[in-house]
């Protein structure tokens, strides 16, 4: 009897072992998916350990900079450095619209020889301090003020400037007939007399001859 069943399961174990020939191809498709897969996440697996292997440490550089993690210390710069950025190129363009202005107003005609824009930067811009600069930068008109404190730092452009400006005055005494102030007419009024008036009564002076 044992001999029967053997052979009765024999023969059930083949006949469920037997597809047809669609059904093998199915079979096979799906084998044939899963190995893909499982290839898929395999690569993907080994790529992504490569990437960890080759990740520099945290803190630490490698190659280039941007791959670090920035401190607090190095966005603090960063910031700076925009907002000093941002103020030159505010600064630049300010310059650069007055000094169209103040070369236009400061010519060798009006202000003497020696005296016009180019000329007095030239001569004077080595002469400026830091706070001279600084206050050139603050300044709402920084190519007039970088002028006037050219002028006044540099001893040669002092002079012309104070040359000039007598000159200025003594012909103004002479049209207007009198010194201002003095009670003095056009015959009386020299160089000596202006030359030898204070800078408030030159101003002064100045303000009266308008």
């Amino acid at each position: 009897m044992s001999d029967t069943v053997t052979e009765a399961a024999v023969e059930k174990t083949e006949e469920a072992k037997t597809y047809s020939e669609e059904q093998f191809k199915g079979l096979l498709a799906d084998k044939q998916s899963e190995v893909k897969k499982r290839q898929a996440i395999e690569t993907e697996l080994a790529e992504l350990k490569a990437g960890q292997d080759q990740t520099p440490p945290a803190g630490k550089i490698a190659g280039d900079s941007e791959d670090a993690p920035m401190t607090v210390s190095q966005f603090r710069k960063m910031l700076a450095e925009e907002r000093q950025t941002d103020s030159d190129a505010r600064f630049a363009l300010l310059e650069k619209e007055t000094i169209s202005e103040v070369k236009a107003k400061m010519t060798a005609e009006t202000q003497g020889e020696g005296l016009d824009f180019d000329s007095v930067i030239a001569a004077g811009e080595a002469n400026l301090s830091e706070g001279d600069k600084l206050a050139i930068r603050q300044s709402k008109n920084p190519a007039s003020e970088k002028y006037r404190r050219c002028v006044f730092n540099t001893p040669d452009l002092s002079d012309k400037a104070e040359a000039v400006r007598t000159a200025k005055l003594l012909e103004n005494v002479k049209l207007k007939g009198r010194v201002p102030g003095t009670g003095g007419n056009a015959n009386t009024a020299n160089a000596k007399d202006v030359s030898s008036m204070s800078a408030e009564e030159l101003d002064k002076l100045a303000d009266e001859l308008e």
